[in-house]
Formats: structure tokens, C-alpha cells, sequence
């Protein structure tokens, strides 16, 4: 969704007009914070993913699964039943 929206114009919504701040308020220009980038990638676009559990956020069972099969050295192979949405 913020993808459609300019840097610049992302930014002031968020620091300067948003409803909940007090008057007088501004964009942080410290040079310890990370530049921003012009649009927002996908983190498989950045990084490499060797694992991808569907949904938004998982099951608590898919992830349970998952992190069990890596800690006992297996590949996690979700049944069905925990990638199934209704």
C-alpha cells in the first residue's frame, strides 16, 4: 500500500499531519536512522528466504511445525490442514 504513495508525502502523514500528534512536529533527519527508499521490496526481494510459511500471520500450528521439523535437523513439510484458509 506504499507503494502508491510518495516518500515525501509518506513521511508527512505520518510526522507532521497524523491525528493523534501535537502541533510542531517533524521528520526525523538524524544520520543515524537508515535511509528510506523510494518504494517498499518484498524482504525475498532483499534476502534470501529458505523457508516461507503462508498467511498473514501464520497458524500458530504451522509455525509450531515448522520450527520443530528445523530443531530436530528435518524440512519442515506442512499437511494441508495447517495451510488451509476457510
Amino acid at each position: 500500500m506504499r507503494n502508491n504513495i510518495g516518500l515525501r508525502e509518506c513521511l508527512e502523514a505520518v510526522y507532521l499531519e497524523g491525528p493523534t500528534l501535537e502541533a510542531g512536529g517533524m521528520i526525523p533527519n538524524d544520520e543515524d536512522l537508515p535511509l528510506l527508499l523510494d518504494r517498499v521490496y518484498p524482504s525475498h526481494e532483499i534476502v534470501k528466504i529458505d523457508y516461507f510459511l503462508p498467511g498473514c500471520p501464520p497458524s500458530a500450528d504451522a509455525i509450531w511445525a515448522a520450527l520443530t521439523a528445523l530443531l530436530t535437523g528435518q524440512e519442515p513439510v506442512l499437511p494441508y490442514q495447517l495451510l488451509k484458509y476457510e
